[in-house]
């Protein structure tokens, strides 16, 4: 499942060519969160949306579904569709099950994972531990994620990582600048424990360390 860049602030989950019209919705109204259009609370408009992908109503509500179910937007029928709240508890603990995913995944894939699909992971991991603004953190861990996700051959299970990539995207780009109990020390340290297990192959270690690192994160 491969995912490109489509902004250098963060990883997008931005799918080119031809896709279904709810696929478009999806990916349109998500790239407006990620980009920052919409904060947490704030209203979305389906009508807007329809006009802007000139489309009818029935794909973006397909949309709206998906990004429900994901935990991005809150839906209250004949009311409103906002985007979640991603300071809350809840939604921070979408980090760290993303790690607990990922984490699960490296575990299974890294024995068979060739030399340089190593190094990258650890080099995302290098940027996480030497990065001094969240902004960069952030976009670190979610290329990281992605990259694990890009790993999975099953698709079903690539898809479940993928979405939690995308609710972890969100609850750390949207939280950013907000207190943290990690300071960037702990981070480094945390990361560079991923890196060096990665490195060496440790399918165990591995999936330890990129946990706590998540954890960390969240």
């Amino acid at each position: 499942m491969t995912i490109a860049y489509a902004e250098p602030r963060a990883r997008q989950w931005i799918h080119h060519g031809s896709v279904p019209l709810p696929e478009r919705a999806f990916q349109h109204i998500l790239a407006a969160i990620l980009r920052g259009e919409y904060a947490s609370g704030d209203t979305l408009n389906t009508t807007r949306f329809a006009r802007e992908l000139d489309m009818s109503l029935n794909p973006i509500r397909e949309a709206i579904i998906r990004l429900r179910d994901i935990g991005l937007v809150e839906v209250t029928p004949a009311r409103y569709t906002k985007v979640a709240d991603f300071m809350t508890p809840e939604s921070r603990a979408a980090i760290g099950y993303a790690g607990v995913l990922a984490g699960a995944a490296l575990r299974r894939t890294l024995p068979t994972a060739a030399d340089e699909v190593r190094s990258e992971l650890a080099e995302y991991l290098a940027l996480i531990g030497r990065a001094d603004a969240a902004a960069d953190r952030n976009a670190a861990a979610i290329a990281f994620l992605a990259a694990v996700a890009d790993l999975v051959e099953h698709p079903r299970q690539a898809r479940h990582l993928v979405e939690s990539t995308i609710l972890a995207q969100c609850a750390l780009q949207l939280s950013e600048g907000a207190p943290r109990d990690a300071t960037t020390q702990a981070h480094s340290t945390a990361a560079g424990a991923a890196a060096r297990a990665i490195l060496k192959g440790e399918p165990e270690a591995t999936e330890t360390t990129v946990r706590a690192l998540f954890e960390q994160l969240a």
